[in-house]
């Protein structure tokens, strides 16, 4: 990809100054003739410099987003394949937050429908428009709420990456200034494939069209709709045998799955070798623990507050595929990070397959196994307020 040294508008803007002093035209401060002059040349020439670097950032798999990504795809072969519809609703979920600079004496509503933008700051930018999925409200004392949003557009353009999304057209009847960011981010078309891993697949698609590698095996099987991870271990039963440990994205299977698999992934294999292709087993985590609340909240206030503390729980332990580990502090900052309520948190027990499992960091020992969220209960005690 060629390199190109682009200039912002202040330094186009300095050099102009400097000119324009060094040829005897003194009069350059704010108001001038010729200030007015050079700002708007500036200006111009600075949303050139914007527009050539994008042009020249869609046309590098390194940098290419969304359509451009997709033109990309093609020249190699390899389209953007989807998600499942669970694996589509977990990525959606509490994809914007709402927050505010203080907490407020009384609850903010945003209602449903409510707009949010990305932010056109640069001449090459263009404004997408999306939509609040439910009505999210900042509880009176806290400065943050969750919620969810869907594209307005229906085309694969634009990709909202993290922390884009930060205009709304909403308007608080008390004045307060109630600020946006995306968490995560947000595709334009359900199901879709996000770009990360597009861009990898587009950048491996030519060992995966390779025969006989252990890559290509993993890459083959990781191209099939409802594959989240493939692991491979070769030598399984000995030389000549070859497990392929499949990490699916939903937890109900299609029994035309593993045949799917199995066919694909029947022209790739080494002449005298054996696959046994093998589902990944599940293990459920489960978690209990205490949560500290303020005096003063209402029962529908609190149980909120641990029905999103127990779902934030629960996303972390669905992240996980073979040879994750979790941690407690993890755990914890989960937990805490679901409502500003939230004091303290104490972590009563963590247990997999009945067992308690030791504090700090735990581990699977197989790799044929992988983590996720089983039974999550989050109990509230009540403090006095006058303890903080």
């Amino acid at each position: 990809m060629p390199i190109v040294y682009s200039k912002t508008k202040t330094e186009i803007l300095g050099r102009m100054m400097r000119a324009l002093e060094g040829n005897g035209i003194t009069a350059t401060y704010p108001g001038s003739i010729a200030r007015a002059f050079a700002e708007s040349i500036a200006m111009e020439v600075g949303d050139l410099y914007d527009a050539l670097k994008f042009a020249i950032d869609q046309t590098s798999i390194a940098t290419a987003t969304g359509k451009s990504l997709d033109l990309i795809g093609e020249l190699y072969g390899v389209r953007r394949s989807t998600i499942t519809p669970q694996a589509e609703q977990e990525r959606a979920s509490f994809n914007i937050e709402f927050y505010i600079s203080a907490p407020t004496s009384s609850s903010i509503v945003i209602p449903q429908d409510t707009l949010v933008f990305n932010d056109v700051t640069g001449f090459a930018e263009r404004q997408y428009q999306y939509k609040l999925a439910a009505t999210v409200i900042i509880v009176a004392g806290t400065n943050k709420a969750y919620g969810r949003i869907d594209p307005t557009f229906t085309t694969q353009d634009f990709t909202a990456a993290k922390n884009t999304l930060t205009k709304h057209n909403f308007v608080s009847t008390d004045g307060t200034i109630v600020y946006c960011s995306n968490p995560k981010e947000v595709y334009s078309m359900p199901g879709m494939e996000g770009d990360d891993n597009y861009r990898r697949r587009i950048s491996m698609s030519i060992k995966e069209r390779s025969y006989g590698t252990a890559e290509s095996l993993r890459l083959s099987a990781l191209a099939i709709p409802g594959v989240r991870d493939v692991r491979i271990r070769e030598s399984s039963y000995g030389l000549g045998s070859c497990d392929i440990i499949v990490v699916p994205e939903s937890q109900s299977l299609d029994p035309l799955f593993v045949q799917a698999l199995a066919d694909n992934l029947s022209g790739k294999k080494p002449v005298g070798i054996k696959l046994n292709i093998r589902i990944a087993e599940r293990v459920p985590i489960s978690v209990v623990a205490n949560i500290v609340l303020p005096q003063g909240l209402a029962p529908a206030a609190i149980t909120a507050i641990e029905s999103q503390a127990s779902t934030f729980v629960k996303k972390y332990l669905n992240s996980f595929t073979i040879g994750g580990s979790i941690a407690f502090s993890d755990i914890e900052s989960a937990i805490r990070t679901s409502s500003d309520f939230i004091r303290s948190v104490n972590i009563l027990s963590v247990t997999a397959r009945g067992q308690e499992v030791p504090k700090g960091v735990f581990r699977l020992n197989s790799e044929r196994e992988y983590i996720i969220a089983g039974t999550t209960s989050i109990f509230s005690v009540i403090m006095s307020s006058q303890g903080y």
